[in-house]
């Protein structure tokens, strides 16, 4: 926030300028004191001319010092050189200084910042403010450079006031603001910040303003202030001046005039003009496709290099890309930039250095358009269509202002030419239309292509800015001027310097293919799916052709038959030309992937490859089918049946082998084993095996016996299931086997 640290009369001597002008009104005043006149310059002697004087008659004078005015404003006027007034300022000065509120509007460059800063200083030299009564008059601008500009204007035409003024805007200190808000008289604010202070600032009082001043009035509300204006209204006081000023007293402006606390006097100057642009403006524009706009842009640059022009583009990033960028290539002439996200202490400086340069080329967005006044702007250059009429009428009042001559041209694409005329046919505005010759454009494509791989920044810069345009095309009111599916955003992106479009998520999403120019049919079910893609043709790389990959920094020739593949064996597909996208990608099972690529139509080799002895196959391969998932089930069948049956064998091996197993250990535990031996060897004498092993043991008692009837061949039920391990089992003695063997030789009749 600035403010006057001075006052009038404690002024240092060394402005000799000042004093001497001071020394001419007092001596003035002490002559007419001796003669017995009242001092003109007193609040009471103003109020008394504003009853000799009518509106019809302010309307016509020609001259400020006409005006029931103060001294210190005339002599602040005619020291900033204002001495004859304009259309706006002699219709609205005389209503607003008698305290009516006014609602007024009038072209671009007519002249509205002093009608609407003379009346400020007046209602508070009337009131004999001063530092100490805190804010008496409240400024609000849709900008902060229109703020500045303001400011600078009230810090010349009241110079020989003591009042402070200090402006409130985005990007700069709050605390520092705090501080000196106390003691401010004319505050000049943008609505947000302004805001911002009544909320958190406890030292900032509005209780006592006396006028309130909105500017380019119609912008706020485009701007979406509505909000913001209706509870900074809330925080002033009812009693108060209300003035609105606009270049275009639209619907909207007059609903605001809701806030004004009197019934407001509409004044529109140029109402019933023939134009609504100024006179002395020379309009036309031309038509070219969107990918031509940059060497178009270029073109002009070099061969303009000694006048001063103003450039406007759609978004901030445009901006930021195209100054930059250009800017690297060296045009031959101060190129600067303008936009909204700017840094604020840059955008003051750009600002300054482009008001004051005498050949320099300003690339901005429509934050410019709006009541900025850059003295000796020669050219206006719309290399985007503006969004609306309105914005177009504001676009082109940067120049020819205060009636000077000035010439804006307009860029249209062939889609947009015929409606947009007709749009500006029906506010009286006539177009002359003009070609230009293509052996006079420079194409710039290979610098862009190699200034983009050197600074990966500028390729950030580049993609930002084609996304940006698509969304300001598709968001866009004038749905029959701006249609986002007739703009090839391939070749958009080769006039950047991208070797391809990035990819614009909203539009896939609505079925808007950015790399071929036409809408898909359908969509499917991957984001990262496409329809069935189209077959193109290898293609000869054109010489400005290059594609800069978005993982890798090295420049490579687009589509380049590097290993001689001919086009009748296998073609490229457009989906494998495309970046991989760099989203973690989703893990699919075997069953999802073979959908996936069934669903891109793809051809599976089934068929087995063999070899005879010598290597050579004996089965030919070349021949692909298309995947039969049918047959692919069908086999999926058979192979789960057969899988089935050799489990159901093997487990039935192996419940045999336990059984068998089980009868060994059995068997070794009731010592049947010699037994065997020796039925075996009986065999080989030729007679019969007999089993002799259930005879009891005759030199044994018979409880004996039983007990070991009972023990040895009758085994328990736990013997049964678990056979004991090997290294406990007790083996049978020596002596019971000889006593097993003499009782079957007594048997047999042998012994």
């Amino acid at each position: 926030m600035s403010s006057k640290p001075k006052k009038t009369g404690q002024r240092e001597v060394s402005d000799f300028k000042d004093v001497k002008n001071r020394k001419i009104r007092d001596n003035a005043i002490k002559r007419k004191q001796k003669k017995g006149q009242k001092c003109p310059d007193s609040a009471d002697n103003l109020r008394a001319q504003y009853a000799r004087i009518t509106a019809e008659e302010a309307a016509r004078f020609q001259s400020f010092d006409a005006f029931p005015l103060s001294r210190r404003t005339i002599d602040g006027l005619r020291d900033a050189g204002f001495t004859k007034p304009t259309d706006i300022q002699r219709q609205t000065i005389y209503l607003s200084i008698t305290g009516n509120d006014v609602v007024g509007a009038a072209k671009t460059g007519s002249g509205k910042t002093l009608a609407l800063l003379i009346p400020v200083l007046e209602c508070l030299w009337k009131n004999k403010w001063s530092r100490d009564d805190g804010l008496g008059a409240l400024i609000i601008t849709p900008t902060r450079e229109l703020a500045v500009q303001i400011f600078q204007v009230l810090n010349q035409i009241g110079a020989h006031h003591d009042f402070s003024a200090g402006v409130l805007i985005g990007g700069t200190d709050v605390a520092f603001e705090k501080k000196r808000l106390a003691t401010v008289n004319i505050v000049i604010a943008t609505p947000g910040r302004l805001l911002q202070h009544m909320d958190e600032n406890e030292t900032f009082s509005c209780d006592l303003c006396q006028i309130l001043v909105v500017d380019e009035a119609d912008r706020i509300l485009d701007m979406g202030f509505t909000r913001q204006i209706n509870s900074i209204i809330e925080n002033l006081p009812r009693e108060r001046q209300t003035l609105l000023f606009s270049a275009t007293q639209t619907r909207n402006v007059k609903d605001l005039a809701r806030i004004c606390t009197n019934d407001p006097l509409f004044v529109s100057v140029h109402e019933h003009a023939q134009n609504a642009t100024p006179d002395q403006l020379l309009q036309s524009y031309f038509v070219c496709n969107e990918e031509e706009k940059v060497n178009i842009l270029w073109s002009y640059l070099v061969n303009h290099k000694r006048k001063k022009t103003l450039i406007f583009v759609t978004t901030c990033k445009q901006a930021r890309f195209l100054t930059e960028a250009l800017s690297t290539l060296k045009p031959g002439l101060s190129l600067m930039g303008l936009w909204g996200t700017q840094n604020q202490t840059r955008r003051i400086e750009v600002f300054e250095e482009f008001s004051q340069a005498k050949a320099a080329a300003l690339i901005a967005t429509d934050v410019a358009s709006r009541g900025l006044d850059f003295d000796g702007v020669d050219y206006v250059l719309q290399l985007d269509c503006a969004a609306s009429v309105d914005d177009y009428i504001h676009r082109v009042g940067r120049t020819a202002r205060m009636n000077k001559k000035g010439e804006a041209v307009l860029v249209l694409t062939p889609s947009q030419e015929e409606p947009f005329i007709q749009k500006l046919a029906a506010k009286n505005i006539t177009v002359n239309k003009i070609h230009v010759d293509p052996k006079q454009i420079t194409d710039i494509r290979i610098k862009l292509s190699s200034t983009l791989s050197s600074t990966p920044d500028y390729r950030a810069f580049a993609q930002f800015a084609v996304v940006a345009y698509a969304k300001a095309i598709h968001t866009a009111k004038l749905r029959d001027v701006f249609d986002v599916k007739k703009i090839d955003f391939h070749a958009l992106a080769l006039s950047y310097g991208l070797a391809i479009a990035p990819r614009i998520r909203f539009l896939r999403k609505q079925g808007i293919d950015v790399t071929k120019n036409n809408v898909k049919a359908e969509k499917s079910e991957d984001d990262e799916e496409t329809e069935k893609p189209s077959k193109s043709k290898l293609i000869k790389p054109e010489p400005a052709a290059f594609s800069i990959d978005e993982d890798d920094d090295v420049i490579h020739v687009a589509r380049k038959n590097i290993f001689n593949v001919k086009p009748e064996e296998f073609e490229l597909l457009d989906e494998d030309l495309k970046p991989q996208s760099k989203k973690k990608q989703k893990q699919l099972n075997k069953e999802q992937q073979v959908k996936k690529l069934l669903k891109r139509g793809a051809l599976l080799n089934v068929k087995k490859i063999i070899f005879d002895d010598d290597g050579n196959p004996i089965e030919d391969t070349s021949a692909l089918r298309k995947f039969d998932i049918a047959e692919a089930e069908d086999h999926l069948e058979k192979s789960k049946k057969e899988d089935q049956m050799k489990h159901k064998a093997m487990l039935k091996e192996i419940r045999q082998e336990k059984k068998r197993k089980q009868k060994e250990r059995e068997l070794k535990a009731r010592g049947v084993d010699k037994v065997d031996d020796f039925a075996e060897s009986g065999d080989s004498d030729g007679g019969e095996s007999v089993d002799l092993s259930w005879l009891p043991d005759p030199d044994k008692k018979g409880s004996d016996h039983d007990e070991d009837d009972n023990s040895s061949f009758k085994p328990s039920d736990d013997e049964e299931e678990r056979a004991p391990p090997a290294k406990k089992r007790k083996l049978p003695t020596k002596k019971s086997i000889q006593d097993a063997e003499a009782q079957a030789l007594a048997l047999l009749g042998l012994h």
